[in-house]
């Protein structure tokens, strides 16, 4: 067994089905007047379009489409590819690869937070009932017909990338995996009497939960290997009682915790302020997307929830620069990290890669202050995938008072394999030969306290 261990902080080990079950699961309970929470004297939607009765749908199955291209396989299969790449790259001669997955939650892509508005003027949410998605009896038919209705707008994105840059898989191997979504989706829940009930009173989505297992049975299966982190939304009901059961104090299976903004919410919003003070309690560590690309929701306007007081909508067609530029810009943590100071943060990306490669430094400068201001403030340098990028790193480390112990290595597998000309992951890994243990492993093993 080779000595030497290489830690990728920051991937990713979801697959499209994950993604479609998602979509189909959102737009249908929109069409029945349950999204994003299910209500319990929800009347059922005029029968329209999807696109017609949901904003943002079409560019929720273009991203799929996109996916699909490049993340058939289930959760293990991208982890054994993932190995696979590094054993055959120069970075992984005689060295062994542990990996971080981040969960997604991408349930609320579709989300403008219009419900979180009436809250707030009523106090409380109105009428909201957390159970198990199913389909009834009776409403099989008409799940049957929306879910062609999806699986044909994500085909049909897919035929919109020219030729010469379409990787799609095969119609069969494509059939297989929208038939397994369908399958899972229309399955009847297993009963359990609510009193032993785990997750009674926690909002799950069907792809959610099933990526949750999914990473589950990996780390079990693969111990001291895969160290998972679970996903975060402020708007999922039952989220701290889900990282109890799950992170357990920092005993669990998932190690820390992930936090999307772009998705459409603040790292002020108010429903993160009970999460961050579990994490510092516990020494629970949380990663955070950090950069100007990725995911993003599809709303073109959300409104903003923030216990700072400013709660308002935000037009994004106005907004200069994407979600990512406003929720998550790394100035916009700076009132978390002045009342949880020994948050244990991961501010994933560096600033963002392609922004480096142009020579936009802002968010790193304002990453790098934040590390000497705050005793454990790391950073990750996912998605760096530009050949000439990791020796402008480490001139970046030398220049720079401690970072050398808060700098850690990431991958961003899959979304790198996303886009053809980063050259794929075993690429990716042989740019960063130069690098030492401690930006390789060692930083690594401290955040995650292993």
């Amino acid at each position: 067994m080779p000595n030497r261990q290489i830690i990728d902080i920051h991937c990713h080990l979801f697959n499209a089905k994950y993604a479609i079950m998602e979509l189909a699961a959102a737009t249908w309970n929109h069409l029945l007047g349950h999204y994003p929470h299910q209500k319990g004297a929800a009347k059922k939607r005029a029968a329209r379009g999807i696109i017609e009765t949901l904003e943002g749908a079409k560019d929720f199955a273009a991203w799929i489409a996109r996916l699909l291209e490049v993340s058939l396989s289930d959760c293990e299969g991208n982890f054994l590819t993932a190995r696979k790449n590094f054993a055959e790259s120069e970075l992984g001669k005689n060295a062994s690869l542990i990996i971080t997955p981040l969960m997604m939650d991408i349930y609320f892509a579709l989300c403008d937070n219009r419900d979180e508005e009436t809250a707030g003027r009523r106090g409380r949410r109105a009428l909201i009932t957390v159970e198990p998605f199913s389909i009834p009896e009776d409403g099989k038919k008409n799940f049957e017909d929306h879910f062609d209705h999806i699986k044909n707008l994500i085909l049909e994105e897919i035929q919109k990338t020219p030729a010469t840059r379409r990787r799609s898989a095969s119609g069969e191997t494509l059939n297989t995996l929208f038939d397994d979504a369908r399958k899972d989706l229309l399955a009847v829940p297993k009963k359990t009497r609510r009193s032993v009930n785990p997750y009674e009173g926690i909002e799950l989505s069907p792809g959610f939960k099933q990526h949750m297992h999914d990473l589950e049975a990996l780390a079990k299966k693969y111990p001291g290997q895969v160290f998972p982190f679970l996903a975060v939304d402020p708007r999922r009901i039952g989220i701290l009682k889900l990282m109890d059961l799950k992170v357990k104090k920092g005993k669990g299976i998932f190690k820390g915790i992930k936090l999307y903004t772009p998705l459409g919410y603040l790292p002020t919003h108010p429903n993160l302020a009970p999460v961050f003070e579990y994490c510092t309690t516990y020494d629970i560590p949380i990663t955070l997307h950090c950069s100007q690309g990725g995911m993003n929701n599809f709303r073109k306007e959300n409104y903003v929830n923030t216990w700072e007081g400013s709660n308002h909508w935000e037009d994004f067609k106005t907004v200069q620069g994407n979600k990512s530029s406003y929720f998550t810009a790394p100035e916009k943590w700076r009132p978390v990290l002045n009342r949880w100071p020994n948050l244990r943060i991961n501010f994933a990306h560096f600033g963002g890669g392609d922004q480096l490669a142009e020579g936009h430094t802002a968010w790193m400068e304002e990453i790098i202050k934040m590390i000497q201001e705050h005793p454990h403030v790391y950073t990750d340098i996912s998605y760096h995938a530009q050949s000439k990028l990791p020796r402008k790193i480490l001139n970046i480390v030398t220049q720079n008072k401690g970072l050398e112990s808060k700098l850690m290595f990431g991958t961003d597998y899959i979304m790198i394999m996303m886009v053809n000309k980063l050259g794929g992951l075993k690429k990716y890994f042989d740019h960063f030969t130069a690098f030492q243990d401690n930006l390789l492993c060692d930083n690594a093993k401290t955040f995650l306290k292993i």
